[in-house]
């Protein structure tokens, strides 16, 4: 009866890596909001990084990040690197237009291996004056086996905390505190 039950388990197990084998690793995480104020104010927010602790809410996630500007702050080629208790990475402006937003590439240091990744922060002018802020991050989990099964959870782990930056971004653009954060 127990040999029943470890093969039954290990046979579930050889399908569980062979599904995680075969699933795609590539993920999209994107959430947007409209904020009551011009680009000229939104823009400097997302286009300088040493204006990111503002809203980033990874820091708030994980207190332990530590942020290391590059020898550029703003502007295509403007980098930074972390480290935290939740892992670690970098990323580079590629794009950085006052009018649109900005592109970054970035990679996620995982500890096993480098997870590469494209970031973009787009603004997106209303008819009524406010601007609608668009923040995507694509990449892949580059995890074998398991980086398909993380791939599909992507949305779900990362997507309140892109809600919750945008919150504050949309506060400090419209010269408000960000409301506290829900723990």
């Amino acid at each position: 009866m127990i040999k029943k039950i470890l093969l039954t388990l290990l046979a579930l197990l050889a399908i569980m890596l062979l599904i995680g084998a075969m699933l795609s690793q590539r993920y999209e995480v994107s959430r947007s909001v409209v904020i009551k104020a011009p680009t000229d104010r939104i823009f400097p927010l997302i286009a300088q990084l040493e204006n990111w602790p503002q809203w980033n809410p990874f820091i708030e996630i994980d207190p332990t990040i530590m942020t290391t500007l590059g020898p550029k702050t703003s502007g295509v080629g403007a980098s930074q690197s972390w480290t935290g208790d939740s892992g670690g990475g970098r990323l580079s402006f590629t794009e950085s237009d006052p009018a649109s937003g900005v592109t970054c590439d970035m990679v996620f240091l995982n500890g096993v291996n480098e997870a590469p990744a494209t970031c973009w922060l787009r603004m997106q002018p209303r008819s009524d004056g406010s601007v609608e802020v668009v923040w995507t991050l694509d990449g892949e989990m580059n995890l074998p086996l398991l980086g398909g099964f993380m791939a599909r959870m992507a949305d779900g782990m990362l997507g309140p905390a892109f809600e919750r930056g945008l919150e504050k971004l949309q506060a400090r653009a419209e010269g408000r505190e960000p409301p506290p954060a829900q723990r």
